[in-house]
C-alpha cells in the first residue's frame, strides 16, 4: 500500500508543477515552459499508470503497460534536459539531447519486444534463451536515467551558482536534490536485473524502496519547480526562526558580558520592544558595547596566549581567529571582575562586514569558542594563575 500512497503523492505534486506551468505560460510560451509541461504531463502518464498496474483495477495489465510506462519516464527525463538546457545563458542546440532520447526509447521498444515478454498475473516472464534481451532492455534504460539526471543536475546547477540568493535559488537547489535521488531511483532498477537473470521473470510494479524514491524525487522537484509561489509565505517564519536560534548562539557570551557589565543592557523599555529579530540586533550592539569597555582590561600577551592555546588544543584552522577572540574577552572579562587594567593591552576585535547578518555569524562562532573551546580554557586559567599573582589596582 506504500507504494499507492507514494505514486499518488507524485500525482499530487505534478498536477502542482502543471498549474505553474499554465500560470507561467498565461502571459508567453517559452520554449523552458513547453519543456517543463511536457516532463509533467509525461510523468504524471507513467506514475498514473504505474500506480494502476500497482492496484490492478481492471485486473492484471499485460506487459506492454511497463514497456509505455518506461517510455514515458525516458521522454519526461527528456524534456527535463531540455529544460535545464534552455535556461542557462548561451544555451547549445538540444538536438543531441533529443537524439540521445530517442534512440534510447526506439532502443527499448525493440529489446522489450525482441524478449518475448509475457504476462502472468502481476509478473513478466520471458525465456531462459531471451532474458538477456530483457537485460540489454534494463540496463540501456537504466544507463539513459543515470546519464540523463546527472546532465540535468550539472546543467541546473551551472545555473543556479549564477543566480542572486533569493527563492529561485533556493528553488534551483532543491531541483538539483530531486534529480540526485532521481539517479538513487534509477540505480535501484539494478535489482530488476538480478531478479530477470535469476528467476527469468520481472515484476511488474515497483517494490517499496523504488516507490518511495520515486515519490521523493518527484515531490522534491515539484517543491522546488512551485518554491516561488508558496515560499513567500513562509519567509516570516523561517526568519523567526533563524532569529531565534541566532539569538540562542549569541546567549553564552553576551551572558558572561552581562554579568561582569550590566550597564550594557538596554533599558526594559527597549527590551520589550520588536521582536526577537529586535532582540537579536540589540544583543549584538551590546556584546560590542561590552567588547569596547573591555579594551582597557585586555592582558599585553592574551594574544600570544591564545595563539598558543589554539595550536596546543588543535584548534581548526576556520575556527582560529574567532576562538582567539573570544580567549580574549574571557581573560578581559576575568581582569575586569578583578579590578585589574592594563593601558596598553588594546586588541581590536575581528572586523567583519557592517551587517547585522555577517555580525551575528561571526559572534555565533565567538561565542561557541567562549563557551566550548577548550584553547579558551586554557587562557582563562593562564589569566587566573596570571591574576593571582598580580596586585588589584583600579580600573
Amino acid at each position: 500500500m506504500i507504494e499507492v500512497l507514494a505514486y499518488l503523492g507524485c500525482l499530487v505534486a505534478v498536477v502542482v508543477v502543471c498549474y505553474k506551468v499554465r500560470l507561467a505560460g498565461a502571459d508567453r510560451q517559452t520554449p523552458g515552459h513547453r519543456h517543463i509541461a511536457g516532463f509533467a504531463v509525461c510523468i504524471a502518464g507513467a506514475l498514473g499508470l504505474d500506480a494502476w498496474m500497482t492496484l490492478e483495477i481492471t485486473g492484471p495489465m499485460p506487459a506492454i503497460a511497463g514497456l509505455v510506462s518506461d517510455e514515458l519516464k525516458v521522454a519526461a527525463l527528456g524534456f527535463l534536459i531540455l529544460f535545464a538546457n534552455s535556461v542557462r545563458p548561451a544555451a547549445i542546440r538540444g538536438r543531441r539531447y533529443v537524439l540521445v532520447t530517442a534512440w534510447t526509447m526506439a532502443t527499448c521498444l525493440v529489446l522489450f519486444f525482441v524478449s518475448g515478454a509475457d504476462q502472468s498475473a502481476d509478473v513478466v516472464t520471458f525465456t531462459p534463451d531471451r532474458v538477456g534481451f530483457f537485460v540489454a532492455y534494463d540496463v540501456v534504460l537504466i544507463c539513459y536515467e543515470v546519464w540523463g539526471l546527472l546532465t540535468f543536475t550539472t546543467l541546473i546547477g551551472r545555473y543556479a551558482r549564477m543566480v542572486e540568493p533569493s527563492l529561485l535559488r533556493t528553488g534551483l537547489r532543491l531541483i538539483t536534490v530531486g534529480a540526485l535521488i532521481g539517479v538513487l531511483w534509477a540505480a535501484w532498477q539494478f535489482d530488476d536485473i538480478r531478479i530477470a537473470l535469476s528467476q527469468h521473470q520481472n515484476t511488474t510494479s515497483e517494490d517499496e524502496v523504488s516507490a518511495v524514491l520515486a515519490a521523493c524525487c518527484v515531490l522534491v522537484s515539484a517543491a522546488g519547480a512551485t518554491l516561488t509561489v508558496w515560499g513567500p509565505y513562509l519567509s516570516g517564519p523561517v526568519r523567526w526562526l533563524g532569529a531565534q536560534w541566532r539569538y540562542a548562539q549569541l546567549r553564552p557570551l553576551w551572558a558572561a558580558m552581562h554579568a561582569a557589565m550590566p550597564a550594557i543592557a538596554l533599558s526594559s523599555v527597549a527590551r520589550q520592544q520588536g521582536g526577537v529579530e529586535f532582540a537579536l540586533y540589540r544583543h549584538v550592539i551590546e556584546i560590542r558595547d561590552a567588547q569596547l569597555a573591555l579594551r582597557g582590561h585586555i592582558h599585553p600577551s592574551v594574544q600570544e596566549w591564545a595563539s598558543d592555546a589554539v595550536r596546543r588544543a588543535g584548534t581548526h584552522p576556520s575556527r582560529r581567529e574567532a576562538t582567539i577572540e573570544a580567549a580574549t574577552i574571557a581573560a578581559a572579562v576575568l581582569a575586569h571582575d578583578a579590578g585589574v587594567s592594563y593601558p596598553a593591552g588594546v586588541a581590536d576585535p575581528h572586523r567583519v562586514d557592517p551587517s547585522l547578518a555577517a555580525e551575528t555569524r561571526w559572534l555565533a562562532q565567538v561565542s561557541r569558542a567562549f563557551a566550548h573551546s577548550k584553547a579558551v580554557a586554557l587562557v582563562r586559567a593562564r589569566m587566573a594563575a596570571e591574576l593571582s599573582g598580580v596586585p588589584s589596582t583600579s580600573s
